[in-house]
């Protein structure tokens, strides 16, 4: 149920990571931001008691026919005065836990009081597209029930004999509504009876792009292979032992029902692996491992300013064009990645972006990912999930970069600072990049670092 306004005092709130202490009430309430377009405020759910909800977890919830995406904003020992308890409906399930840490939360709503955004804005700017996506209840048959029993009423029949009919004995819970009047009625008598089940089925978030690996298992040198299959098998062996099927067919010219044959005999295990989507390098040789280059007298004195900085700060580097930025740049983060520490390094236009890189991962190899509009759903996707690992690692992006979620964070470098391509003008919200840089260093208490040839 809505609210606009709501009276915090009589409220118990839980600090972003902590749990709710459920001993001492009965009843439990959560405030939630709804993803749906055209909502604003927060609208009140009570939370069953199975379920275990703290404040920045995103939510599925039933709003109005449908289940909807939503983040969890405060819990409450009691809902507002002014809501009629039967009128609140309960919070469907937790879709993922824990999803927003302290500093990151105080992020976003930094971001949406001083541009005065309503908060699910902010959240749809920096999350990947999808991952609020809905959910979608269902009904289904418990196995093992022969035929309907005689103790239903009519309508719980319809629903039951409607599952049964159906190969998988399933249904969304929204098709049932449309064929049955009154199926809440019948699809909560047989929930009470123990002949269906409801869950959610998630929601249809962009996907882990599934490749097939093929893995070698026995020695290459066995008698019962072939010629041709041997050589195939030193090519996987030449490769470390693994390879994508696509790949090791291309590089042995052989075809699959060769491989399956191999699988078959114990050789090779041929299954499906998850590949990372990512933008691709602008150069499609190999890395070249580019030297550590010597730093003048400035660049040196420049650069141990900034490492013996280890907490929040705000460090401009002026230089012109070609005097050596990006150099300082690569040997400030080098020793963060040993650290196990992540830098973040924003540029203003996407067209920068693939020179950057190229350069970056010439020195750090795979550590390096980019992340801005221009790039698939998929590859946005993944590169954020790639993010969450923890692991140290450098994010190159434009302005919406500045919301890449990397932990343990070391340094932030805005290169070009003073380009007003780091402004959004629209849509909402529309924040600057630098400043929004500035309120997370503060909250990641790590140094910020402005590059420019012209300093704002």
């Amino acid at each position: 149920m809505y609210t606009d306004n709501v009276n915090l005092a009589p409220s118990q709130v839980a600090e972003l990571g902590q749990g709710y202490n459920n001993r001492q009430i009965t009843k439990r309430w959560v405030e939630v931001l709804v993803d749906c377009p055209g909502t604003t405020g927060l609208f009140t759910y009570q939370l069953p008691e199975q379920l275990e909800v703290k404040s920045g977890d995103i939510l599925s919830v039933p709003f109005g026919a449908q289940v909807v995406g939503g983040i969890a904003i405060r819990l409450l020992e009691e809902p507002p005065a002014d809501i009629p308890i039967d009128k609140i409906r309960n919070v469907e399930d937790v879709v993922s836990a824990g999803f927003f840490p302290r500093a990151y939360w105080e992020l976003l709503n930094k971001v949406a009081e001083y541009y005065y955004t309503p908060l699910i804005q902010v959240v749809r700017v920096a999350l990947p597209p999808g991952l609020l996506g809905r959910s979608q209840r269902r009904i289904r048959l418990v196995k093992g029930i022969p035929a309907v029993p005689s103790y239903l009423s009519q309508t719980a029949r319809q629903i039951f004999d409607l599952l049964k009919a159906q190969p998988a004995g399933d249904y969304s819970y929204n098709y049932l509504q449309r064929q049955v009047k009154a199926a809440y009625r019948a699809v909560r008598e047989l929930t009470r009876y123990g002949l269906v089940e409801s869950y959610l089925e998630a929601p249809k978030l962009t996907r882990p792009k599934l490749q097939k690996s093929v893995t070698l298992t026995n020695d290459p040198l066995a008698r019962d292979i072939t010629t041709r299959q041997h050589e195939i098998l030193e090519v996987l062996r030449r490769h470390g032992g693994e390879m994508l099927q696509s790949e090791l067919l291309q590089a042995s010219s052989a075809s699959s029902s060769t491989l399956k044959t191999l699988a078959d005999k114990g050789y090779v295990v041929i299954e499906e692996r998850e590949r990372l989507r990512r933008e691709s390098p602008t150069n499609s040789g190999e890395l070249t491992g580019e030297q550590v280059k010597t730093l003048t007298t400035d660049q040196t004195q420049v650069l141990e300013s900034i490492q013996q900085i280890s907490q929040y700060a705000t460090i401009l580097l002026h230089g012109v064009t070609g005097s050596g930025k990006t150099e300082v740049y690569l040997q400030a983060i080098s020793p963060l990645l040993n650290q196990g520490k992540s830098a973040l390094v924003l540029v203003p236009e996407i067209g920068l972006t693939p020179q950057l890189t190229d350069r970056f991962r010439d020195r750090f190899g795979n550590k390096v990912s980019v992340y801005h509009s221009a790039l698939s759903d998929g590859e946005r996707y993944d590169t954020w999930r790639q993010m969450l690992t923890g692991e140290p690692q450098v994010v190159i992006g434009t302005r919406s970069a500045v919301f890449a979620p990397l932990p343990n964070l070391g340094l932030i470098i805005l290169d070009e600072e003073h380009d007003s391509s780091f402004k959004q003008d629209s849509p909402i919200p529309t924040y600057h990049a630098r400043n929004v840089a500035q309120w997370r260093a503060e909250l990641e208490n790590c140094p910020l670092l402005l590059g420019s040839a012209t300093p704002s």
